[in-house]
């Protein structure tokens, strides 16, 4: 028995090297898709009559300062404790649903156009399961011979500690579609700005109360909002649809804009300033709760979104582009497997497996596979990913009420 148990294993080690081989060899397949940049005009919010044109700035998406001020963390890694047999990997097999199935190959794709080498080894790995699974438990069995769970630990960090693991949380996000002007007036007065570190760098690192202070920085504003509550949303998500209405004219325009860099000040979000105002639960609450404060209390929302240091600064996109990747020149956010997390740790694209706390002993534990497509100004550190829920209020919804506690680990192939 033990003689064809060592065969067994052998025979799966051989099949594990021979398929590094050919990750290696399809990879520098995929290296020059990854070389590629966007042509570029000059970034300007257009008008009715003019169309829309690639810029630049969707090239630079992994702008230092996209990314949380101090961000990066130092982290030991090592092989998980848990099995992957101990997840129910067959679950996320996405050959069940046609609409899962296409938004898995996107966000692959999305995947493969990283710059970083280990991380397309690993989807272009993951990618060759899927084709040759005939069922879940292929699936599942080929992560499992192939894959390893990789977890992070901040250095000298005494992170909440539960069995062994560190407590991570998933949170969401989403595209708002909004209506904005493009000149002020007494009702649409808060501004997204254009980037200014290329426009007027001298004020790029400017405050946001500094900013809305200076007569030059309001010369480089895309759009104008009415709500101080859309306005944080759009600022906190980093992308919108947005329909241009113009006075006078009946109708709308429809564009989208995307964050290519911030002023690089601590962000403060519009909760926590609802939250020290006692008008929400810090805790608890959730972007139900945001929205109904917000409503009920528009003084006190203004002034929450004014404390907020932080100022993001946007760039028209085309839909083709839209809605883009931070860190993959060229790729774009898939609804259901992109997320945002702390890229200084999880290289992009990036295979994370994010399971459930909550779990019934006697079954395989609940999991969700995610790509690292996104960073954000509140993801710092291993154990927080916020998951990308597509775009409208439908969605906004969805990523609203997400917040669950959860082991984060990486997915990556066995040496």
């Amino acid at each position: 028995m033990l003689q064809k148990y060592d065969q067994w294993r052998a025979a799966k080690t051989i099949a594990r090297h021979s398929l590094r081989a050919m990750v290696a060899m399809l990879g520098a397949l995929c290296v020059s898709a990854c070389d590629s940049t966007v042509k570029s005009t000059t970034p300007a919010m257009v008008t009715p009559s003019q169309p829309a044109t690639k810029s630049t700035e969707l090239t630079s998406l992994g702008e230092q300062t996209l990314h949380p001020p101090d961000a990066s963390v130092a982290c030991v890694e090592r092989e998980a404790r848990v099995e992957i047999e101990s997840i129910d990997v067959a679950a996320l097999y996405p050959k069940r649903v046609l609409e899962q199935r296409m938004s898995f190959l996107a966000a692959c794709a999305s995947s493969r156009a990283t710059p970083d080498a280990s991380a397309r080894a690993d989807v272009v790995a993951l990618m060759e399961i899927y084709t040759n699974a005939k069922t879940a438990e292929d699936f599942a069995e080929g992560v499992d011979d192939s894959f390893e769970l990789i977890e992070y630990r901040p250095v000298g960090s005494p992170a909440a500690v539960d069995d062994g693991a560190p407590l991570g949380l998933m949170t969401g996000y989403a595209t708002p579609i909004v209506t904005v002007r493009l000149q002020r007036d007494e009702k649409f007065r808060y501004p997204f700005f254009a980037n200014l570190h290329t426009r007027s760098p001298q004020l790029a690192l400017a405050s946001r109360s500094e900013l809305l202070a200076s007569d030059e920085a309001l010369t480089s504003v895309l759009a104008w909002i009415d709500s101080p509550l859309a306005w944080a949303l759009v600022e906190t998500n980093g992308t919108a649809s947005l329909n241009i209405e113009t006075v006078g004219l009946a109708g709308t325009e429809s564009t989208a804009m995307t964050r290519v860099a911030t002023n690089g000040k601590p962000w403060t979000s519009l909760g926590k300033g609802l939250a020290s105002r006692g008008l929400i639960d810090a805790k608890t609450s959730t972007l139900r709760d945001v929205v109904r404060a917000a409503e009920l209390n528009p003084d006190a929302a203004l002034a929450a979104a004014l404390e907020n240091q932080r100022v993001v600064y946007f760039t028209e996109c085309l839909a083709e582009d839209f809605p883009p990747a931070v860190g993959i020149p060229g790729a774009k956010l898939v609804a259901g497997y992109s997320c945002a997390a702390d890229q200084s740790i999880y290289p992009p694209g990036s295979i994370l497996i994010v399971v459930a706390r909550a779990h019934d002993p006697a079954k395989p534990r609940r999991a969700r596979l995610v790509f690292v497509h996104d960073a954000g100004g509140a993801i710092v550190g291993p154990h927080h990913v916020d998951a990308y829920s597509g775009e409208g209020t439908a969605a906004l919804t969805r990523a609203g009420d997400m917040r669950e506690a959860v082991d984060i680990y990486r997915l990556r192939l066995r040496d």
